[in-house]
Order: structure tokens, then C-alpha cells, then sequence
């Protein structure tokens, strides 16, 4: 298969997410740019909800990412799925932070 046709194989797996793909990283640039106004950096000090819920964002991402894509976690069955499965919820953390922690940090500037 040529690359034109796994790009293409792509953009018509992600067209019908386009519209969250978007609200998504408009929420992240928002945050990080509303924070980033009053001196914020990556290495700032955040608040107590940057600390705990992208762990809980994490473990509810095994659970809601198989409901969301209309699956079952009953068809993860290969040690590929898990990895897809546990790649998603790590991606999931990681936003759920790079959202929660400028906003924790600007908080605690007002």
C-alpha cells in the first residue's frame, strides 16, 4: 500500500471526529494561553486538581474510550488493543494536565 493511500485511509477515519478534534484543541490553546498571560510555564507550580485527575482521567479512559468508539472492553483482547487502549488513556492524562495545570496555576494568581 503507498503512502497516498494510508493517508488517505486516515483522513477518512478521522473526517467524522474533525468537529471534537477541534474543540479540543481549541480548549487547549485557550488554557494555556489564558494561563501563559500571567507568567505561566510547564515547570509552574499547579494546584491540587492538576495532581489528581489526570490519574482518575486515566483509569475512566479504559472504560470510556471502548463506550465512545461503540466497542466493549470484552473485544480488547490482543496485547495490540491493550497498547491502543492504554496509548489512548496516557494521551488522555497527559491532556486532562496540560488543561488542568495552567488553569490551577492562573487560579491561584487571581
Amino acid at each position: 500500500m503507498s503512502i497516498g493511500g494510508i493517508l488517505m485511509i486516515v483522513w477518512y477515519s478521522l473526517k467524522p471526529w474533525l468537529w471534537l478534534i477541534a474543540l479540543l484543541l481549541i480548549v487547549l490553546v485557550a488554557a494555556q494561553g489564558v494561563a501563559r498571560l500571567q507568567g505561566y510555564t510547564l515547570a509552574s507550580k499547579g494546584g491540587i486538581g492538576s495532581k489528581v485527575l489526570p490519574p482518575i482521567a486515566f483509569i475512566a479512559a479504559f472504560f470510556l474510550v471502548p463506550w465512545f468508539t461503540v466497542s466493549s472492553i470484552a473485544y480488547v483482547n490482543t496485547w495490540v488493543d491493550w497498547a491502543a487502549l492504554t496509548g489512548a488513556a496516557v494521551a488522555i492524562a497527559i491532556y486532562v494536565w496540560l488543561i488542568l495545570h495552567p488553569l490551577c496555576y492562573w487560579r491561584q494568581q487571581r
